[in-house]
């Protein structure tokens, strides 16, 4: 199936704009401006950009834009926007995450609105990509193409997504939430335990039907401090994904951790209740919501049909499906799939690092072989998901011609690798680097290992933040730091035996620091280690639990010893980086945490204007207009016992939202203002007159006592 989008002109593109993205894009441009014109702060521009996805790079004076891609599904013409914007605004090549993410490097501050409309044009959003905000939904890259699906998933991710973007319950949280799905009931590829909320496709009976629904885990997370979630049900009805996440999400909001960051995210909140108060708030929280009916309308429009397939594919040249190099792509590479006649398959992209012209290509090829549907995989590779089988030789031709037809992937050798110290403010080690030293050593040193080792997965993370995930790897490296005579030695921290397994997800136990240096002889000797110790077809994350920490802390200590530099000053080089000193970054914060509140502190005095200017309009039979700013007035006189609990919202129907989440349903305010976000928004919906203006005046009157009062016992 083709999908062309004709070019257009920036005001075309503008003009085409839904109405609530193109709004949107204008006020940050015009925040943009203003940062830029010295005329915003810091913190507050930080906190704004985050939101739309623009996070401040290691280098100074560029940005890296997270743009989020659902479930990691893009058709053709996305990817070839992606490639564009990437060479028009960025440095030319794409870097897939482990979130189902692309991240383009090396952008300037002015020119990212255009990018982010450029990309809007297609149906692509950073909006919420960071910050304090739900992130990216993530799921299976097989589902709805599995043949082991219980039933394909998307659809409820794409519901998902779509009623939590924009949304005010979840615009100020006090740290990010993440969120995956999983269709396949006998393979995790989405690591429903390492989410904040984790759901896998189940269907029972129920009165003689068959009824979809959901296995779901709670409070999962990696950092600094990983857990695995909580089994919450065996089976939630697909009725009640919506409803139950938004209950989960507003006690979140409400009694998450504000103001130390590191314990901010929804497991630490499980770990202070205990999983038994968590679950009874929540049941309560679900009990007293307001359901509107439309948020399962989606429900209705699910369509399963298989998409349009090319009838036209160009067939491959005799012989080539004799070709031993075909046939070994074909059996790394290429995936059963749930329809007859059909393959998916699997494009391992080294790093997850994809250049332009290559993404070009691989979009029509795309479109050519697999009705124009790619998906981007947590290994960060991409995955062609309606093959004919017959195509699968002239396919093959194609990925060769523009080197994609890489052998391995998901296997040791394609090792999973955040950015690290090459952009990120926060990179300690270079990631990059040392999968680069550890994939050419699996073609030498390493090979030996190579059907030993089939199966088992590498990530390297450059800090403790694990955005590769390494903590949920058969052999996972950390990046940090030793001290050797006054200087700084690359080292990482070595974890052995995780992995994601559904049910039985591991997380990895963390060894002991290693010169970065060494990291190779560490796998090395872990691989040798497996395969003495092994009892027949024992998997190696067994064999590492056997054998016990302190026995591999024995086996691999050696390599925490660093020589002198005079010795060997390749110590003090990291990979990929050996023309520059290693040193670590000093006074500078990274953004994961994106900040709560910013530097102005909000007084009553703004409210107080605003009664008195709704007041004069009011005189002045200006009813629209007076309405308009008696309702600002409420939030700016929510908006300071707000501040004081570190909530400082974006726009007055965030800060209502959060006036009655925050303050309202914890008893800090009377329970005559429950609902009060619902009795402002059916107002402002009504058309302006006199009455409605003074009953709206009366209102922001009552509020602003009412907060002041809160202040008061808050202080």
């Amino acid at each position: 199936m083709e999908v062309r989008v004709k070019e257009k002109s920036m005001q075309e593109i503008i003009a085409g704009l839904p109405d609530e993205v193109r709004e949107e894009l204008d006020l940050f441009e015009r925040q943009v401006e203003d940062y830029l014109a010295g005329m915003t702060g810091e913190i507050k521009f930080q906190k704004i950009r985050l939101q739309m996805g623009v996070y401040a790079q290691r280098q100074d004076g560029v940005q890296m834009q997270r743009i989020k891609i659902p479930f990691g599904g893009l058709n053709s013409a996305q990817l070839r926007r992606l490639a564009d914007v990437s060479d028009k605004y960025a440095s030319g090549f794409m870097h897939l995450t482990t979130r189902q993410d692309v991240q383009l490097y090396y952008i300037q501050l002015d020119t990212e609105p255009n990018m982010m409309r450029e990309l809007a044009d297609v149906g692509i959003t950073t909006r919420e990509a960071c910050g304090n905000t739900v992130r990216n939904v993530t799921a299976c890259h097989q589902s709805g193409v599995s043949p082991t699906q219980n039933f394909d998933v998307t659809p409820y991710a794409e519901a998902f997504k779509n009623f939590m973007l924009r949304n005010p319950i979840c615009q100020n949280m006090g740290r990010k939430f993440k969120v995956c799905f999983e269709g396949c009931h006998d393979k995790d590829h989405a690591g429903i335990m390492i989410h904040d909320l984790g759901f896998r496709a189940r269907v029972k009976e129920i009165d003689g039907e068959l009824k979809r629904g959901f296995q779901v885990y709670v409070g999962g997370g990696l950092g600094a401090s990983p857990s695995l979630g909580h089994l919450w049900t065996e089976f939630l009805p697909v009725e009640e994904m919506i409803p139950f996440s938004a209950s989960v999400i507003r006690i979140f909001d409400r009694f998450g951790e504000r103001k130390v960051r590191m314990k901010a995210r929804m497991k630490f909140l499980i770990r202070k209740l205990g999983i038994d108060e968590f679950r009874e708030k929540v049941e309560e929280e679900r009990a007293k919501l307001d359901v509107d009916p439309k948020w399962n309308d989606f429900l209705k429009e699910i369509d399963e049909t298989p998409p349009e397939t090319n009838p036209n594919i160009p067939s491959a040249p005799e012989g080539v499906s004799e070709d031993p190099l075909y046939q070994a792509w074909k059996d790394s590479c290429v995936l059963p799939h749930e329809y007859e006649g059909f393959n998916m398959v699997n494009i391992s992209v080294h790093n997850g690092d994809i250049t332009s012209d290559t993404a070009r290509a691989l979009a029509d090829i795309t479109e050519i072989f697999s009705a124009s549907d790619i998906r981007i995989s947590i290994s960060q590779n991409l995955i062609l998901r309606w093959v004919p089988t017959a195509a699968l030789p002239a396919l093959y031709l194609a990925l060769r011609e523009i080197d994609l037809a890489n052998l391995g992937p998901e296997t040791f050798n394609d090792i999973t690798a955040c950015p690290g110290a090459d952009t990120c403010r926060l990179g300690i080690t270079s990631a990059k680097g040392l999968a680069d030293t550890l994939t050419k050593g699996m073609k030498n040193g390493l090979g030996e290992f190579s059907e030993l080792s089939k199966g088992l997965s590498i990530k390297i993370s450059g800090c403790p933040n694990a955005c590769a995930q390494h903590v949920s790897a058969n052999i996972g490296f950390q990046g940090a730091s030793l001290a050797k005579e006054g200087r700084n030695v690359p080292a990482e921290q070595v974890f052995v035996g995780g992995g994601l397994y559904g049910d039985d997800t591991r997380l990895a136990t963390s060894i002991i620091k290693v010169a970065t240096r060494n990291a190779p002889k560490v796998v090395k000797k872990l691989l040798e280690l497996y395969r003495d110790e092994r009892n027949g077809d024992e998997h190696f994350d067994l064999v590492m639990e056997r054998l016990g920490r302190d026995r591999i802390k024995e086996e691999i200590k050696e390599f925490a010893q660093v020589p002198t530099f005079e010795e060997d000053p390749s110590y003090y080089q990291d990979w990929g980086h050996e023309e520059e000193k290693f040193e670590l970054q000093k006074g500078v914060k990274g953004e994961c945490a994106g900040a709560t509140i910013e530097e102005k502190i909000p007084t009553f005095s703004d409210a107080e204007k605003r009664i008195q200017q709704a007041e004069a309009l009011l005189k002045h039979g200006e009813y629209n207009t007076s309405i308009m700013e008696a309702y600002h007035s409420c939030a700016a006189s929510a908006h300071v016992p707000l501040y004081t609990k570190l909530v400082d919202p974006f726009t007055s129907q965030q800060t209502i939202w959060e006036f009655e989440n925050l303050l309202v349903r914890t008893g800090d305010a009377d329970e005559r203002w429950l609902d009060i976000s619902g009795v402002l928004k059916d107002m402002l919906d009504q058309a302006a007159s006199e009455e409605l203006a003074v009953e709206m005046l009366e209102i922001a009157k009552d509020l602003y006592t009412e907060c002041e009062r809160i202040q008061t016992n808050l202080m």
